[in-house]
């Protein structure tokens, strides 16, 4: 089961219909910001627009495929795509020859698939409005009935929906209120009716399994990043018990957990409150150790594991930082049988065949874009499910990616991507582009955005500065509290360092970024506008304060770690917040925002457009009234990359669009 906390990829979960009152904020809400109108592209500009709309379409138009599943009889295979613009749920024959794949439903907002029901003939669903992550829950029916929704009524996050295997009467899922950080774990009948709490708990989790009895569940809780336990609760009175860490044990980081087919043993993944990877074998009865694997090399995560139903073997997605990895361990003793032979890229394991021979992985390389894979756990062999063609990046042009390492300030190795436009000459105008988080990563798999703005003749770089996830303990946490102060030194050892490249042009240097990564463009700006020629900031925090009083609840919860609680660090988050030193800020600014963001609402994004605009800084204001934290439709994705660019073009790059 995955286990996604981080700022910039944490996909909230909802439910909660007869659930007692959750605990309130510990401080109020702030007072609504003033609303700051978006900018209109003039007649001019959309002219000059026009021919790089037509080459972002052909970078959006080459669609992503994820999160694949498996029906249990292996024939078919579901997954999310985002061919018509708007993630959305598909089916398609798993075996050659390949007919075209089916959309599921139709729908006008995205779609996620959760899990495949045990007879094989519908799929456990979820979908938000607008982007607003306040996820309901559906049960489709996979001959194209009409989808039935389960969840109606109040809006939650909800986590993903899950069932047992043999009492697939129910279906289990987690959630929370938005402006909670209490989550519960909840159960709806498969057919439809009454939402019933299963067991709720003040702090952040989620579920990660069901036993396949259905009578116990697995959670995982998690009131920081680094310190987390795994608890089982039973699943009619409620009662949960600790089975990892054992109580008063050092803390530890849970990356992942799941049961065995037995439902006897459950397997987690964690660092064990240092700079091991491991994953462990426990007894669910008493919470002794049956097995351990231990990573060899340098700290990794284990983002999500998978047992297959036989018994045999145990599926791990490996976080590296910079890419990623499968292993494929044998589930009795946790020896590593070998490693899935996947191009070097990024991805995510979604799911594993029913009779335990595949394994299902969303995987990209720099050059292509995601696709669901399918791996063979006896050997390791890997190949794309299906032979999906994407005739519109015949026109892009090829690209070269590598890592490097830049020394920080105090020594510490800092990893840094590194791609460029294959054979280009002379000096480059660089975005420098940071991740969100602050513990995501930058990995060297597909990226729309990325691949359009090289593919214009600028070189993109990628630092994962410190406080990045996927390199260890020690360097996630290098960025709570006063030591941000260190990562903003990072911020300027890698700008300066990608200035200073003999293919960059020191004087067309962009910083970039996006939800933490905006906040970074932020502080870049404010502490160190001279490094710069311009900024790309979408849906970054202006101010800490504001920010803290209007997130999610969970979000608030993990960051009090992280920045440090507005309640008795007050100051520092002042200190720290680039709304403060917003009249630092020389350099022209494109800030993009969308209207139903939970996570980093757009007020953030308003305070800095009026900051910026009350001193006549060149800032232009993109609002997608349809979005939250995203750019899931292919009419924004595209207009902001088109808007931006044109920005750019104006202020930083000198570049024009390829000709068509």
């Amino acid at each position: 089961m995955t286990l996604t906390r981080s700022f910039a990829l944490l996909s909230l979960a909802l439910p909660f219909l007869s659930a007692a009152p959750a605990e309130s904020a510990a401080w109020p809400l702030a007072q609504a910001a003033e609303t700051v109108s978006p900018d209109v592209p003039s007649a001019a500009e959309v002219a000059q627009e026009a021919q790089l709309r037509q080459h972002a379409e052909a970078l959006v138009d080459a669609f992503s495929n994820s999160g694949g599943l498996f029906t249990p009889d292996g024939k078919t295979v579901l997954f999310t795509s985002s061919r018509d613009g708007l993630p959305q749920a598909y089916l398609a024959t798993a075996t050659p020859p390949t007919a075209p794949a089916r959309r599921l439903f139709a729908s006008s907002e995205r779609v996620l698939i959760d899990s495949v029901m045990p007879d094989g003939t519908s799929v456990l669903v979820r979908s938000d409005r607008g982007a607003d992550e306040n996820w309901s829950i559906y049960r489709v029916p996979l001959d194209g009935g009409a989808p039935v929704e389960l969840t109606p009524g109040e809006k939650m996050q909800r986590d993903n929906a899950l069932v047992a295997e043999r009492a697939p009467e129910r279906v289990f899922f987690s959630g929370r209120r938005m402006s909670d950080a209490s989550s519960a774990v909840f159960s709806v009948p498969q057919a439809g009716g009454a939402t019933r709490e299963v067991f709720r708990d003040p702090k952040p989790f989620t579920l990660a399994g069901v036993r396949r009895d259905g009578k116990e569940v697995l959670v995982v809780r998690f009131p920081t990043r680094s310190d987390n336990q795994v608890l089982l609760v039973d699943a009619e009175s409620g009662a949960a018990r600790r089975i990892f860490p054992a109580e008063g044990g050092a803390q530890a980081a849970v990356y992942a957990a799941a049961y065995a087919p037995d439902g006897g043993t459950v397997y987690v993944a964690s660092d064990l409150g240092g700079e091991r990877s491991v994953v462990l074998a426990l007894d669910a009865a008493s919470g002794a150790e049956k097995a351990r694997y231990i990573e060899p090399g340098r700290p990794v995560g284990f983002p999500t594991l998978l047992a297959d139903r036989t018994g045999k073997r145990l599926v791990l997605e490996v976080d590296r930082g910079n890419e990623s990895a499968v292993y494929v361990l044998d589930a009795r003793t946790l020896a590593r049988e070998h490693q899935a032979q996947l191009p070097s890229g990024g991805g995510t394991l979604t799911g594993l065949s029913w009779d335990g021979n595949l394994a299902l992985v969303t995987w990209s390389t720099p050059a292509t874009p995601a696709d669901v894979w399918a791996v063979d756990l006896a050997s390791g062999a890997a190949r794309p499910l299906r032979q999906e063609t994407r005739p519109t990046l015949a026109s892009i042009p090829a690209m070269d990616a590598r890592v490097v390492s830049v020394s920080a300030e105090d020594g510490l190795p800092l990893p840094v991507n590194v791609i460029l436009p294959r054979g280009a000459t002379g000096r480059l105008p660089v975005i420098v582009s940071y991740h969100g988080g602050p513990s995501a990563s930058s990995r060297l798999g597909w990226s729309p955005v990325r691949a359009f703005f090289v593919s214009l003749g600028y070189a993109w770089v990628e630092p994962n500065v410190r406080g990045s996830g996927g390199f260890g303990r020690a360097y996630e946490e290098a960025d709570n509290g006063h030591r941000r102060l260190d990562a903003f030194r990072d911020i300027e050892t890698t700008g300066r360092w990608a200035a200073a490249q003999p293919w960059a042009d020191p004087a067309r240097v962009v910083v970039f970024g996006g939800s933490y990564g905006g906040y970074t463009v932020l502080v870049a700006l404010t502490r160190m506008p001279t490094l710069w020629r311009a900024g790309v900031d979408l849906f970054g925090v202006a101010n800490l304060k504001s920010f803290m009083a209007t997130t999610a609840g969970l979000i608030r919860e993990t960051f009090l770690l992280e920045f440090g609680d507005p309640d008795t660090d007050g100051e520092f988050l002042d200190s720290i917040s680039p709304l403060r030193d917003a009249d630092k800020i020389v350099d022209p600014l494109f800030v993009y925002a969308g209207a139903n963001d939970p996570r980093v609402p757009r007020s953030e994004s308003d305070l800095i457009v009026k900051a910026l605009r009350s001193r006549r800084v060149p800032v232009e204001y993109m609002v997608a009234p349809n979005e939250g934290h995203s750019l899931s439709r292919r009419e924004n994705l595209t207009q902001f990359l088109t808007r931006a660019a044109r920005f750019l073009e104006r202020y930083a790059s000198g570049q024009k669009a390829p000709s068509s």
